[in-house]
This record gives C-alpha cells, sequence and structure tokens, in this order.
C-alpha cells in the first residue's frame, strides 16, 4: 500500500487535524486497522490518537478513499469519538432490540400452531389405537370360529 494524494485540514474547535488520503494498494481492500498504521507511519503521529472515519474502496480499482483525525490531546479525542461511539452503540443496541421482538413475536403464532397441530393430532390418533386393539381381538373370533 502506499499514499498516492494527502489533504490536510486544521480543526481547531475539535483539537485534531483532519486528513483525507487516497490509498493504492494491492489484492483485497484494505481494513481500517491495516489504514491506520500505515497514515501513522506516514503522517508521523500517534495511534491512539488516530481515528480512520471511513475506507471507500473506489470502483473496479486498486485505489480506497479515506479519512482519517488525528487528535492533540486524548481528552479531546475522548470528548469528541466517545460522544460519536456512545451514539452508534446505542443505535446498533436499538436495532438488536426490535430484532429480537420480531423473533420473539414471529415465534408466538408459530408455537401456538404447533400446539394446536399437536392438540388435534392426538384425538385423530386414539381412535386409530382403539381400530388396532379391536382388529387383533376380531382376528381371534374368527381364528376360534373356524377351528
Amino acid at each position: 500500500m502506499k499514499v498516492i494524494n494527502k489533504e490536510e485540514k486544521s480543526n481547531e474547535l475539535l483539537g485534531r487535524k483532519e486528513y483525507k488520503v487516497e490509498i493504492e494498494f494491492k489484492g483485497a481492500v484494505p481494513s481500517k486497522a491495516d489504514v491506520k498504521t500505515l497514515l501513522c507511519k506516514e503522517l508521523k503521529a500517534k495511534e491512539e490518537l488516530s481515528v480512520v472515519r471511513e475506507v471507500i474502496p473506489g470502483f473496479k480499482s486498486n485505489k480506497v478513499q479515506t479519512e482519517m483525525f488525528v487528535y492533540s490531546k486524548k481528552e479531546e479525542m475522548d470528548r469528541v469519538e466517545g460522544y460519536m461511539m456512545h451514539k452508534k452503540i446505542e443505535e446498533k443496541i436499538k436495532k438488536a432490540e426490535e430484532a429480537k421482538a420480531q423473533a420473539a413475536e414471529a415465534e408466538k403464532p408459530a408455537e401456538a400452531e404447533a400446539k394446536e397441530e399437536k392438540a388435534e393430532e392426538k384425538p385423530a390418533e386414539e381412535p386409530k389405537e382403539e381400530a388396532k386393539e379391536e382388529a387383533p381381538a376380531e382376528a381371534k373370533e374368527e381364528a376360534a370360529k373356524e377351528e
């Protein structure tokens, strides 16, 4: 992987530098962790103060557009990124809870239908068993008549 194009913007309000970088790669699209290590070496930044926001691969291309933030202080990073991560985690939790609720609702009618079917099958099976019991008795009577 190598860096092709790099744009730097300073954001003093949030205490960070914002980089938009184009990276050329071979093989599979690099992960955020791979991009982070490469850019931290290239920009001489600390990995613990860096965040790769997005990695966007080009269509039928071996290039990716990335956006990376390098914070000046750990406190600034925790303040800004902590809020963003908290928000994302809440969204994931809500989606997971909704999916569980839908799955539970789908299972309840299916279980009720299964119980109803079993209830209907049991009375139908009982007369068959009685018929089987009667059949051997009739066979014994016929055998006794033939003798």
